[in-house]
C-alpha cells in the first residue's frame, strides 16, 4: 500500500507539473479541464498497471528415497507486535473524519440556503435570492444572488451569463470530485493546488462563454474588478471574483494556435510512456509445462571451439594415465571443470571423456566420500550414485556438472540400468550451504532424469530417512570355563573369505533417524558409533556441542558405524 501511494503521488505530481509548464496559459480550456480530470484518474491507475512475463519450467513430482539424513530443528521465534501501522492508520482515520466533516458541513450550508430563501426559475436555472450581501456564486444549477440588487436589476447581464456558464457546463461536478478525493487523501497537499488550478480553468471557461455572447473585453474586465470584493463565498461554489485577475485578463487576450496545442499535446505520449515504465508493476510468472514439452539439451551458453580444443587436449593427456596413478593439478582441473560445465550435450558426445580420478587425488577439491560410497556399492553388487551440492555447484560421482547438463550427466550414469537396478539403487545426496533458488532449479532438472521418472516421487529437496539395513545373522556365542570358572565370550568366527581372499564384515544397522539431531547422536553413541568432522574424530559429547552451535547441521550415516557431521 505504501509503495502504491508513493507511486500515485509521483504520477500526480508529474501530471500537474506538465499542466503548469505547458498547458495552463493556452486557450484550449476544454481540453485542459478534461486533462486535469484524466490526470487525477491516471495517477491512480498507472501504479496498478501490471506487465507480466512468463517463464516456462518443467513440472515436478515430489517423492523418493535417499540415504542421507539432513534435518534442522525448528526454533520458535517470539513475534514482536509492531504498533506503528495502528498509529498511522489512526492518524489517517482522524484526518478523514475531520475533512469529511468539513465537506459535509459545506454541503449542508448550501442546502440550508436553498431551503430558507426564495427561488426564481429562469431558463432552467434556479436563482436563490439571499438577504445578505454576497458575491454571485454557483453550485450546480443554483445561482446565489443578492435579493435587493436582483430585484432592482443592478446585477449586470454579463455577471448572470458568467454564472449561467458555470451551471450549464456542470463545473460543480469537477469540484465535488476533487473535494471527495481531498477527503480521502488529505495528507497529499497536491490536491489543494489541483483544486485551485481546476477552479481557475473553470473561470477561463466561463469568461470565454461570456465573451462569445458579444461582451466587450474591456467592459467585462472592468466589471470583474468591480466585483472583486472580499465577500465570503462557499468553498464548493464558483464565484465571479475568483482570484488571479491578471492571469485571467492575459488568457482572455490569448489565442493559441492549433499547431501549438497539438505540439504540446503530443508531449503527453513520451510522458505517459515514461510513467507507465517507471511506476507500473512488473511480475514474472513461472508457467509449469509437461516434461515432454521441454526442449532437451538446450544450452543458452556453450563452450567455444578454442575452449573445447583446450579441454580435449588436457582430457586426452590425463585419460592416458591409469586411474590409480592419475593426478590432475588444480590449475588443469579448474579448466577441465569449467569447460565441461559450459559444453552442450552434443559437444560432450564429441569430446574426450572427462578424466576421472580418485577424489583424494583432486588436491583437496573434494573428499573421498563419493569414492568410498561407490566402492561400497560395487562390493555389495548395488547400483548407486553420489550427488554433491555446494553453494552454486554440483558434482555427480566426483565429476563436475551444472544445471544445464545435470540431466544428461545423471542419465549417462544410469544408462543400461535394469528395472531391478533402479529399484535397489542407493543414491546419496550431500547438500552444503546452497541457496534455495539454486536447489529449486536443480530440482527441475532432476525431475527430467530417467531415475526420477522411474522412482516416481524422487526429489533432491526433502530426502527421507534411509531404509533399514537387513539384519545380520550372527552365530551363537561359545562359552568356555576359565580357571576361575568365569565365563569367557568367544567372538564369532569371521565370515568366509571370497574367492579373491577379501573378507567383508557387514556393519550393524544404525538406529532409525531422529529429527532431533542431539537425541540421534545419543542413540548412535549407545550403538557404538564414532563421530567425525572431516578427518577429525570427536566424542559424542563434543559432537553434541558442535551440533548445538551449528544452524545447518546434518548427519551422514552412510559409513556407519562411522558417523560424519556436516555443517558444523
Amino acid at each position: 500500500m505504501e509503495w502504491y501511494l508513493l507511486k500515485s503521488a509521483a504520477c500526480l505530481l508529474i501530471f500537474f507539473a506538465f499542466y503548469k509548464l505547458f498547458l495552463e496559459n493556452i486557450s484550449a480550456h476544454t481540453f485542459k479541464r478534461f486533462y486535469l480530470l484524466a490526470g487525477i484518474i491516471g495517477s491512480f491507475l498507472i501504479p496498478l498497471a501490471t506487465f507480466t512475463s512468463y517463464v516456462e519450467v518443467a513440472s515436478t513430482v515430489n517423492n523418493a528415497a535417499f540415504t542421507t539424513v539432513s534435518a534442522t530443528e525448528a526454533i520458535p521465534t517470539e513475534e514482536n507486535i509492531n504498533y506503528l501501522p495502528f498509529v498511522l492508520w489512526g492518524i489517517y482515520g482522524l484526518g478523514v473524519v475531520f475533512f469529511g466533516f468539513r465537506f459535509i458541513r459545506n454541503l449542508y450550508n448550501i442546502w440550508k440556503k436553498v431551503q430558507q430563501n426564495p427561488i426564481l426559475i429562469q431558463n432552467n436555472f434556479f436563482h436563490v435570492l439571499l438577504r445578505n450581501k454576497v458575491t454571485p456564486h454557483t453550485f450546480f444549477s443554483f445561482i446565489f444572488l443578492n435579493k435587493t440588487k436582483y430585484k432592482a436589476n443592478e446585477i449586470p447581464e454579463e455577471v448572470l451569463l458568467h454564472e449561467h456558464a458555470h451551471a450549464k457546463q456542470m463545473h460543480s461536478v469537477d469540484i465535488l470530485f476533487i473535494e471527495l478525493l481531498h477527503v480521502l487523501f488529505w495528507f497529499n497537499p497536491l490536491f489543494i493546488f489541483l483544486k485551485r488550478s481546476m477552479k481557475l480553468n473553470h473561470e477561463f471557461l466561463a469568461d470565454r462563454a461570456v465573451l462569445k455572447q458579444g461582451a466587450e473585453t474591456s467592459v467585462y474586465q472592468k466589471l470583474l474588478l468591480a466585483y472583486s470584493s472580499h465577500a465570503v463565498t462557499p468553498q464548493l461554489a464558483h464565484s465571479i471574483n475568483y482570484s488571479s485577475f491578471k492571469k485571467r485578463f492575459t488568457v482572455m487576450k490569448t489565442q493559441t494556435s492549433k499547431k501549438t496545442i497539438w505540439l504540446r499535446s503530443l508531449l503527453l505520449i513520451p510522458l505517459l510512456a515514461f510513467m507507465l515504465y517507471g511506476f507500473s508493476t512488473k511480475q514474472t510468472i513461472v508457467k509449469t509445462t509437461p516434461q515432454t514439452e521441454q526442449l532437451e539439451g538446450v544450452n543458452t551458453e556453450k563452450a567455444t571451439k578454442k575452449q573445447v580444443a583446450q579441454y580435449n587436449k588436457l582430457a586426452k593427456k590425463y585419460n592416458a594415465v591409469a586411474i590409480e596413478d592419475r593426478k590432475i593439478p588444480i590449475s588443469d582441473l579448474e579448466i577441465l571443470e569449467h569447460v565441461f560445465g559450459l559444453m552442450t550435450t552434443e559437444q560432450k558426445e564429441k569430446a574426450q571423456p572427462f578424466p576421472e580420478c580418485y577424489l583424494e587425488n583432486k588436491i583437496g577439491r573434494y573428499d573421498t566420500y563419493a569414492k568410498d560410497f561407490m566402492e561400497g556399492a560395487r562390493k555389495n553388487s548395488k547400483k548407486a550414485f553420489v550427488i554433491m551440492i555446494n553453494i552454486n555447484s554440483v558434482n555427480i560421482n566426483g565429476k563436475p556438472s551444472s544445471i544445464k547438463t545435470f540431466k544428461d550427466d545423471l542419465n549417462a550414469i544410469t544408462k543400461g540400468w535394469t528395472k531391478q537396478d533402479f529399484e535397489e539403487a542407493n543414491p546419496s545426496i550431500l547438500i552444503a550451504s546452497s541457496s534455495q533458488d539454486y536447489l529449486k532449479k536443480l530440482e527441475v532438472e532432476f525431475q527430467k532424469t530417467d531415475y526420477a521418472k522411474f522412482k516416481k516421487g524422487a526429489t533432491l529437496l526433502i530426502p527421507p530417512p534411509p531404509p533399514p539395513a537387513p539384519d545380520v545373522l550372527k552365530p551363537p556365542k561359545k562359552v568356555i570355563k576359565g580357571e576361575n570358572d568365569s565365563d569367557v565370550n568367544i567372538p564369532p568366527p569371521p565370515p568366509a573369505p571370497k574367492a579373491d581372499g577379501t573378507v567383508i564384515y557387514p556393519p550393524p544397522p544404525p538406529p532409525p533417524p531422529n529429527p532431533n539431531l542431539v537425541e540421534y547422536i545419543k542413540e548412535l553413541a549407545e550403538k557404538g558409533a564414532t563421530f567425525y568432522i572431516g578427518p577429525h574424530k570427536y566424542s559424542a559429547d563434543e559432537a553434541i556441542k558442535l551440533v548445538k552451535k551449528s544452524k545447518d547441521a546434518s548427519i551422514d550415516v552412510s559409513k556407519y558405524p562411522e558417523v560424519h557431521l556436516n555443517g558444523c
